[in-house]
């Protein structure tokens, strides 16, 4: 852990050498001695048709919990973790602790960024508006961080047909009659590498048991420049389930995606009446950018690490030189050039893509907005304050971050979901 911490100290302050004094900030404090985690939830249907099925999963560094060592050989850490769930109202309507104790046998594993505990926890709950509230103790140091998601489950059996969340996987195991019994969720839709496979988890609900459920697959890519969908997926099976309620897996081979973002929508169809729902997911650059285009906009989405004379000059260069300035700056500023991957380029591009996708307005891509430019440079807040729906005063988010002493106040002047930084928090960004 120490030396983890060293480690991002060290990269924060050559990033502030070469930006000016702009940085990267660590990930929702991750490596910094809080145990943060990340959090995956999907809806199911549960078969008695009046109740849903919430799963909860959480993933947990090594490296982000304590280890101290064991009196017999090794060395020992110790978490909890709570779920709660609360209605509309705020009154709490179940709760869970999950305690873990992991012991390793050499220090090297304390500081994994590769070792991960995966908790998955179910919660059947009726129809409703819900939040949840999960938070991970360290019972080492009983340093903490929480996370809370809001969600509404709605009546579904007396629909025709219909369709629970989407949950991309990227690990399944199968039984010998093809049924899922294990996965490992992806924690986020944001891809790494365009290689191997990825899959598409969900259930389906059907009134009429024997009826053909027609299942229809459309991933639309978004072109950069002018922002327009193209459909370059558009795949429909049919089944004939024999229960009300059945789980569908659908498997892709990454390769087939040409695009940096994508627009999936999974309909299920009976007869004339449809169920449907969607889900954007993205990749990252991973590895050096193949096309004039691709390069152009990963140097673009750098300009934030990067001065403007060298940002000017290698987007004048020749694709080659602008590959191998891409490779070079990146493997110069690799956390661990022992591994395959670069955790601190990996990072970056995972907030770009992130504000992308939640950040974008109707004339810019979300990483060259205001609150895609803060959360770039300085990671996840530690808590978001919304006020969408003022009487007096436009939509506005504060944004807190406790460990940096740092708050930000974004304003909607327009009504349109284009966040602006209040001018009197310029400053806070550079001090």
């Amino acid at each position: 852990m120490q030396k983890r911490i060293f480690l991002i100290v060290l990269f924060l302050v050559v990033f502030i050498s070469i930006a000016a004094g702009q940085y990267l900030g660590p990930n929702k404090q991750s490596g910094v001695g809080i145990p943060f985690f990340e959090i995956a939830f999907q809806q199911r249907f549960a078969p008695d048709l009046e109740h849903h099925r919430l799963i909860v999963m959480t993933s947990h560094l090594f490296d982000d919990l304590t280890f101290i060592k064991s009196d017999t050989s090794g060395f020992d850490t110790e978490f909890e973790m709570l779920f709660a769930v609360y209605d509309k109202k705020g009154n709490v309507v179940t709760s869970r602790t999950i305690n873990r104790k992991i012991n390793v046998p050499n220090f090297d594993m304390t500081n994994s960024r590769d070792s991960v505990i995966v908790i998955k926890e179910a919660f059947k709950l009726p129809a409703g508006e819900y939040s949840l509230l999960a938070k991970s103790t360290d019972l080492i140091t009983n340093e903490s961080a929480k996370r809370k998601i809001k969600f509404t489950f709605k009546e579904f059996k007396d629909k025709p047909v219909a369709i629970g969340s989407l949950l991309f996987l990227q690990r399944v195991t199968l039984d010998s009659a093809g049924q899922v019994v294990d996965f490992i969720p992806t924690f986020s839709n944001n891809f790494a590498v365009k290689a191997g496979k990825f899959y598409i988890y969900f259930d389906v609900f059907a009134k009429e048991i024997g009826q053909p459920v027609t299942l229809r697959y459309i991933f639309k890519g978004e072109k950069r420049r002018s922002k327009k969908q193209i459909t370059e997926i558009d795949s429909m099976i049919t089944v004939v389930p024999n229960t009300h309620i059945f789980s569908q897996l659908f498997e892709l081979r990454r390769d087939r995606l040409k695009r940096n973002k994508y627009f999936l929508t999974v309909e299920a169809i009976v007869g004339k009446k449809k169920a449907q729902t969607s889900q954007i997911f993205s990749f990252f650059w991973s590895t050096v950018p193949s096309t004039q285009e691709d390069i152009d906009l990963a140097l673009q989405q750098m300009s934030y690490i990067l001065n403007a004379d060298t940002l000017k000059k290698y987007l004048k260069a020749p694709l080659k030189e602008k590959q191998a300035f891409f490779e070079r700056f990146w493997k110069e500023r690799d956390p661990d050039p022992s591994t395959a991957k670069n955790e601190l380029k990996d990072e970056y591009f995972r907030r770009v893509n992130y504000a992308n996708t939640y950040f974008s307005t109707m004339t810019q891509d979300g990483w060259a907005t205001d609150r895609g430019r803060i959360l770039i440079k300085f990671g996840f807040p530690d808590d978001i304050e919304r006020h969408p729906f003022e009487i007096d005063s436009p939509p506005y988010e504060i944004w807190q971050y406790y460990n940096l002493r740092k708050t930000f106040l974004f304003v909607d002047y327009t009504g349109f979901g284009d966040y602006r930084l209040d001018p009197r928090y310029f400053d806070v960004e550079y001090e």
